[in-house]
């Protein structure tokens, strides 16, 4: 489930109106408006996700599907306020919430996003019952800036990011952000270089923080990563980003101070319906964290082709990790305390999202780890209006990892329905998971996600 909320705010366009003449009457100027300077938008959300082959810790039994004990909900607020101080600048802030709304009693026994640190999918309701309580944080409050007409864009202050390896990952009930300062400059039209500085983060989409604790985010008493005396500085990265005869290639290097140094290269076309696409991205650890280095660099491939013709849009992807990295091909963003400098390769980013063009629908963390060879094919059709229902779209998705070094494989089967209706965004999607190590672990999970935007 992908959840966008914008982190750049477009300049504010400002036209200008001239009538008149010699000879012709010269017509009224049209009244216009005054506009005013705040902006308000949001959205409240509902999601529920129930799966078979939990534990129940209360009886011993596998819970069923439906079962209480196999099922998580939570709800979420979100707020977005602005002010444009004048046309080049603005002041955007962002208020979330999220509630238990007492399903958590009687209904469920997890919630999608902790408010504390722990893993996706905490059972809260164990059989005395607990509860996470509610939680209120500031997760964007920023200053916009646009110069030179245009060609500058700058966001300064907590936001979220959309880079390959270090991102607000969309997939939860909330994303998480960042305070960063990230600078967009356009020489040309088709050419952008792009600058940013990120300091410090709250969580990510298995659990969040409120920029004031360790708990729930990855930070340590500040800074990027989760090693404390060791990598507390942030990161910086550089891109640039061209689009030439309809292909549009990118390259972004990041260095993670004190940790590793990264680059990510993609190039992606489109060729009269055909789509394709290449990545490769390389990430070596830093001294600091590898003084015997013992520790391998991590680098990956992946190639991508698909079609599309009106309604339909079909596509597969292959993508290979090196045997011997030691950090996963992932959102570098959201590895947890020993996720750097650990020498066994199991233990490596588990749950971290990839930008990899593989990366399962669900079941993030196998794509990236060394020794993962995944494909992943996709289709999706929109089926149009019908009745009350608006935009009815059908997503299909395999995706089949298979892993020497960790001899994990993994087989996941998704099928996801999303339209419009009254208002809200609906989506219902089914995961069928098969995860093979010594014997095959088989769940089944159904998710139902609503979303009203205001």
């Amino acid at each position: 489930m992908k959840f966008t909320k914008l982190s750049l705010i477009a300049a504010i366009a400002v036209s200008s109106a001239f009538a008149g003449g010699d000879i012709a009457p010269v017509e009224p100027a049209p009244v216009v408006e005054a506009t005013s300077p705040w902006s308000f938008s949001g959205d409240a959300k509902l999601y529920y996700s129930a799966s078979t082959g939990m534990p129940d810790l209360a009886t011993g039994e596998t819970a069923s599907l439906f079962d209480q004990y196999s099922a998580t909900g939570q709800g979420a607020v979100s707020a977005d306020i602005g002010y444009a101080i004048n046309s080049n600048w603005k002041i955007n802030m962002g208020l979330t919430g999220l509630v238990t709304l007492g399903l958590d009693d009687s209904i469920v026994s997890g919630v999608w996003l902790p408010s504390t640190a722990a893993p996706r999918g905490i059972r809260t309701a164990l059989p005395t019952g607990s509860s996470i309580g509610d939680a209120l944080w500031i997760d964007t409050l920023n200053v916009t800036g646009t110069m030179f007409d245009g060609a500058l864009t700058t966001v300064i202050g907590r936001q979220m990011l959309d880079t390959p390896l270090a991102f607000s990952e969309t997939w939860s009930i909330a994303p998480n952000t960042f305070d960063a300062a990230v600078a967009i400059a356009k020489p040309m039209e088709n050419v952008s270089l792009i600058a940013g500085y990120i300091y410090d983060g709250n969580g990510n989409g298995d659990r969040i923080g409120t920029f004031d604790s360790q708990e729930g985010g990855f930070t340590s008493d500040n800074g990027y990563f989760p090693i404390p005396g060791v990598a507390d500085s942030g990161a910086w990265t550089v891109a640039a980003i061209g689009t030439f005869n309809d292909v549009t290639a990118q390259a972004w290097y990041y260095d993670v101070l004190d940790v590793a140094q990264a680059v990510w290269l993609q190039a992606d076309g489109n060729f009269a319906g055909i789509e394709l696409g290449a990545q490769y991205a390389w990430i070596t650890p830093d001294d600091n964290i590898n003084p015997n280095g013992t520790l391998d660099d991590s680098s990956a491939w992946a190639i991508k082709a698909g079609y599309k013709i009106d309604a339909l849009n079909v596509w597969a992807a292959y993508s290979s990790t090196d045997d011997d990295g030691a950090i996963d091909i992932a959102n570098t963003a959201t590895m947890m305390n020993g996720m750097w400098g650990n020498p066994t390769p199991t233990t490596f980013g588990w749950g971290n999202q990839s930008k990899l063009y593989t990366e399962a629908w669900w079941n993030y963390g196998y794509v990236g780890q060394a020794g993962a060879d995944t494909v992943t094919v996709a289709a999706d059709y929109n089926f149009g209006a019908l009745s009350i229902f608006n935009n009815i779209n059908l997503h299909a998705q395999y995706t089949g990892v298979s892993n020497d070094v960790t001899n994990t494989d993994l087989d996941e089967y998704t099928a996801v329905v999303g339209t419009e209706a009254y208002g809200f965004d609906v989506q219902v999607a089914y995961i069928g998971t098969t995860i093979s190590t010594t014997a095959d672990d088989n769940t089944d999970t159904v998710q139902l996600y609503l979303t009203y935007n205001f």
